[in-house]
């Protein structure tokens, strides 16, 4: 077996064991089968297989530390052994191994709740935060065409917050209990273009980023009386775009 094929082997074995998959030994003599399942028997082994966990899970509390923060312990173990058994926690690239961990976090919550908010709270701040360097207003001049198709901002997002947010954040700084729920609380638009990435949307807004779910007309918009300087100002906050 060439050198690089045994580390690829090796490599493939932690792997499964971390995810309790079955070796696929394709391609290895049986003499260099034998060997490699002896391995795995190994206490070297097993111990490099929980190191291999333990990091997966540490870069993946990482990742997400806001989120993990507000949930309980056994909550969190779970969600952080589940998301490593899927192979989580060994991208390269922190924010996408961080928005792909949040997007998981946030289907294991309760909707509504102050856990999901502040989930969709970090990964909305992540994706505007990463949108800055790559994001540049659009020119408005695109809405005057009938052919044109509008749809939500890759770096945008909106949240929904079930009480102030200052008394969510509040409570979570100081480790304090979350307010009760309410639905007189408030919604934010986080966008590449705005200042400070976000601030408070209104209601017209709230509805036209529901509505571009999908690309959508921007004719069919004004029709509903949506006017053209509201969906200009949210093309240049980078929370709607041309699709």
């Amino acid at each position: 077996m060439a050198l690089l094929d045994y580390q690829n082997a090796i490599g493939q074995m932690v792997r499964a064991s971390g995810r309790g998959d079955r070796f696929e030994h394709a391609g290895l003599t049986p003499a260099e089968c034998r060997y490699l399942l002896t391995l795995a028997e190994t206490a070297g082994f097993r111990f490099t297989v929980k190191v291999q966990q333990s990091w997966c899970a540490g870069r993946a509390a990482k990742a997400a530390f806001l989120t993990l923060s507000i949930l309980p312990e056994e909550t969190r173990r779970l969600l952080l052994n589940e998301w490593t058994s899927l192979g989580g926690g060994t991208r390269s690239f922190v924010g996408a191994e961080s928005a792909a961990f949040l997007e998981f976090i946030g289907r294991h919550l309760t909707d509504p709740s102050h856990e999901l908010t502040v989930c969709r709270l970090e990964l909305a701040a992540l994706r505007a935060s990463e949108g800055v360097s790559h994001f540049e207003p659009p020119n408005p001049i695109g809405l005057d065409s009938r052919h044109c198709l509008l749809q939500r901002g890759h770096y945008a997002g909106l949240v929904r917050f079930y009480a102030q947010p200052q008394q969510v954040l509040d409570a979570l700084i100081q480790k304090a209990p979350l307010p009760p729920l309410s639905h007189d609380g408030t919604t934010l638009l986080f966008g590449p273009g705005l200042d400070g990435l976000y601030r408070t949307a209104s209601r017209n807004e709230v509805t036209v980023y529901e509505k571009l779910a999908s690309p959508t007309p921007a004719a069919s918009l004004f029709v509903e009386g949506f006017n053209r300087e509201s969906i200009q100002d949210l093309l240049a906050g980078g929370i709607v775009e041309y699709a």
